[in-house]
């Protein structure tokens, strides 16, 4: 980025990578999961049942074998295990911590069900059963499987093959809620942390917590279930019948804010197929119940579809008065402009559809499997420096220079170790709460870029970020990008990202080109391709701010 800096992210990558451990010490799981017993204890213990408290007890009762064997099961995929399948060189007596297991209600040895037992066996072992003698070698496992199952025969059980189940899966489920404060997260994180991208230390507000009372998280799992179901029913039912059932078992939309989300995100999701299948009216009821975007959007959809042209205008009015995101607001105008001038109807709340965007054409050779890498090759044989950046560069460069701010202890954003943001992030409260703060730091870019950027570097190299992308970022890069791109540019495109950072920081150009002292952003589309809603969003602001960025159809040579 000039002088000092022109070998700063290798130099800081090196050091990096000097720092971080070849592998992880012995035992490393149990302590990790020790950790995470003990933090959610000191934290929620109010919250916990007596249940859940005494596991923890019981846990540490354990032997330090019988322990490391039972989050060895707790970390790996499903309950059902093959004794003759688990092998941990750190636990040499893995019989005798099993008893333990056993003997101490963590785990249990069972006969598992023939389809669970038929996915713990392995081809060639369902071949050497008797039952399955005259098939070829070659046939395939699904077959096999099938003969097990029409006959009701148990290969586990016939082999004598010893299986065990992890027991209280359902108590160390609340216990990762509790700690990461989602479903996403897991034991993985540790190791994210340890081996790959270590987390932000911030400061952990010891009175902040995503949950107040137990309720919320008792319901959390019920709409996990309800979740987890609606995407198997909208796999298997074809005609909707299932689906129907399903929105009749949901609850009342919840008051509590983190539920409704959820609860809006399942809703939204069943109604959306119960409109592919053709049950408008039974996905205009379901809409209702929803608050989150899309669901107005859907609802002004049907109902002009069902013939309520006005009460879809209406909404659509509503929408504009009071728009959820960018996207809600563009749909009401361009939907509303254009039913409203059909229909015959006087509504001049909406605003036409800005002009479509100049499209350049270029033909290239297909040296590359991605449509961006042709064209990128064919721009540099034309002379000019160029990047396949994606979403990558942007995000990272308003990372790098928010990165104190997206951090800061505010109270109640950070409750758990392992954040790569805030927990308010994605609402409207972080701008709020955090708007002096963002207001001091674009007057400081008014000077330009460079000095925050490399601070932010030299400080937090390798660390997690959602938004920087380290593997994409190096010094000739980043110099093309604090020299060339004017700072007016940066400002303005990091004043929408935080519009809507869920939304505003996707859907940016592809390529970025250096020629001298200009630079230029491209969005390119191969045959048969177009620019996303949220795409034609960027390029319409990049066109009002006078943001040299330009969308390119590929044809190939």
């Amino acid at each position: 980025m000039g002088g000092d800096g022109d070998q700063l992210t290798e130099e800081l990558q090196q050091q990096y990578q000097a720092a971080m451990p070849a592998e992880l010490p012995v035992g490393y799981y149990l302590r990790n999961f020790e950790f995470l017993l003990d933090f959610v204890s000191e934290r929620y213990a109010t919250l916990l049942t007596t249940e859940e408290i005494e596991f923890r007890k019981r846990f540490f009762s354990l032997s330090d074998p019988a322990r490391k064997l039972y989050v060895r099961l707790v970390n790996r995929k499903g309950q059902l295990f093959r004794l003759d399948k688990l092998v941990y060189d750190e636990i040499p007596d893995l019989g005798s911590a099993m008893d333990e297991l056993v003997e101490q209600c963590f785990a249990q040895r069972v006969i598992p069900a023939t389809e669970d037992a038929l996915t713990l066996c392995n081809r060639r072992e369902l071949l050497s059963h008797p039952l399955v003698s005259g098939f070829a070698a070659s046939a395939r496992k699904q077959d096999l499987a099938e003969e097990f199952l029409a006959a009701d025969v148990n290969p586990l059980e016939s082999l004598d093959i010893p299986v065990v189940e992890q027991l209280n899966e359902d108590i160390c489920a609340v216990y990762r809620l509790l700690f990461f404060g989602n479903f996403h997260q897991d034991m993985t994180e540790f190791v994210m942390h340890e081996l790959v991208a270590p987390f932000e230390n911030y400061p952990l507000d010891v009175n902040a917590s995503l949950f107040a009372h137990r309720s919320v998280i008792d319901a959390l799992f019920e709409l996990k279930v309800l979740s987890d179901l609606s995407y198997e029913v909208i796999e298997t039912d074809e005609e909707g019948r299932l689906l129907l059932e399903l929105a009749c078992a949901l609850p009342d939309r919840p008051a509590e804010p983190l539920l409704a989300r959820r609860f809006d995100r399942i809703v939204n999701r069943v109604a959306r197929q119960l409109e592919r299948l053709d049950q408008g009216e039974e996905a205009l009821k379901l809409y209702r119940q929803s608050q989150s975007a899309p669901s107005r959007e859907r609802q002004a959809r049907l109902l002009e579809k069902l013939g309520d042209v006005k009460a879809s205008l209406d909404l659509c009015e509503t929408i504009v008065d009071r728009p959820q995101n960018e996207e809600e607001l563009e749909f009401a105008h361009q939907f509303g402009a254009r039913h409203a001038k059909k229909y015959g109807h006087d509504r001049p709340h909406f605003i036409r559809p800005e002009p479509d965007l100049d499209i350049e054409t270029i033909q290239v050779d297909r040296v590359h499997d991605r449509v961006e890498l042709s064209a990128l090759a064919y721009y540099q044989a034309a002379g000019n420096e160029g990047y396949y950046v994606e979403n990558s560069l942007l995000r990272s460069l308003f990372g790098l220079v928010f990165w104190d701010i997206i951090f800061a202890p505010v109270r109640g954003a950070f409750f758990h170790p392992f954040q790569r943001g805030p927990a308010d992030l994605n609402t409207p409260d972080f701008v709020l709460l955090r708007q002096s703060l963002i207001d001091e730091r674009f007057a400081e870019l008014d000077q330009g870029i460079e000095p925050r950027v490399t601070c932010t570097l030299r400080e937090k190299f390798g660390t997690a970020n959602q938004f920087v992308y380290w593997g994409m970022l190096d010094d000739v890069l980043l110099s093309r990008c604090v020299n060339n791109i004017p700072v007016e540019h940066l400002q303005l495109i990091f004043r929408r990202m935080l519009n809507d950072l869920r939304n505003n920081t996707n859907g940016l150009p592809d390529l970025i080109l250096f020629d001298d002292s200009e630079y230029r952003m491209i969005e390119i589309k191969g045959p048969g391709d177009k620019l996303q809603k949220n795409q034609t969003r960027w390029f319409n602001f990049f066109r009002r701010e006078k943001i040299p960025a330009t969308v390119v159809n590929v044809e190939y040579l």
